[in-house]
């Protein structure tokens, strides 16, 4: 479902600003905030530092995501979006496109995508999602406290059958991943357990 919030005409006043922060390569809002004044966006690295400690629902403990991998800004704020912001992602539209489309939050929706270890790889498929963007976040299992630094961070597309294979062999046998497919629930890795 997409929201369209229009933005207020000149000389109107407005209440608060929902300003989310979501991951650049697959739209998904990691948190959402408000804040008051006419000033311009903050950058997502003013929000969080050097990383944003990121507890996913379901996950064992708290993955530092890297600023560079955040942007913010400001698509309007739909219902639920401040209560449960993991449930949205900003859609950019297809970037091959002449005329971009504006961001919108939508719905995440559908299958969480399916992740399987591979010989040092994670194999990410979600077969009605060809092309989608992929973010691949590779940790240490983590444990609840500051969070746990990402081993591997990696960005890709699913190929035409909905699939990518990413890790080139470096994901340890007792690593746990996030993976991000643009427009689905997160998929949690941990070593003989899927979700």
């Amino acid at each position: 479902m997409a929201i369209a919030v229009p933005a207020p005409a000149a000389g109107q006043t407005t209440g608060p600003t929902v300003t989310v922060v979501r991951l650049k390569h697959t739209g998904h809002v990691v948190a959402a905030l408000t804040r008051t004044g006419a000033a311009p966006p903050p950058v997502a690295g003013q929000l969080t530092g050097g990383a944003l400690p990121l507890a996913v629902p379901g996950a064992t403990g708290l993955v530092l995501v890297p600023a560079d991998l955040l942007t913010a800004e400001e698509p309007g704020a739909p219902p639920g979006l401040l209560t449960a912001p993991w449930h949205w992602y900003v859609d950019t539209g297809d970037p091959r496109a002449v005329a971009p489309a504006p961001p919108r939050l939508v719905e995440v929706s559908g299958d969480i995508p399916a992740v399987e270890y591979d010989a040092g790889s994670l194999r990410i498929t979600s077969p009605d999602d060809e092309n989608a963007p992929v973010l691949l976040l590779v940790h240490p299992p983590a444990q609840w406290g500051t969070g746990t630094a990402a081993v591997i961070t990696l960005t890709a597309h699913l190929d035409g059958s909905g699939t990518v294979l990413m890790g080139d062999g470096a994901v340890g046998e007792n690593d746990h991943a996030l993976a991000f497919v643009r427009g689905r629930p997160v998929s949690v890795y941990v070593t003989g357990l899927l979700n």
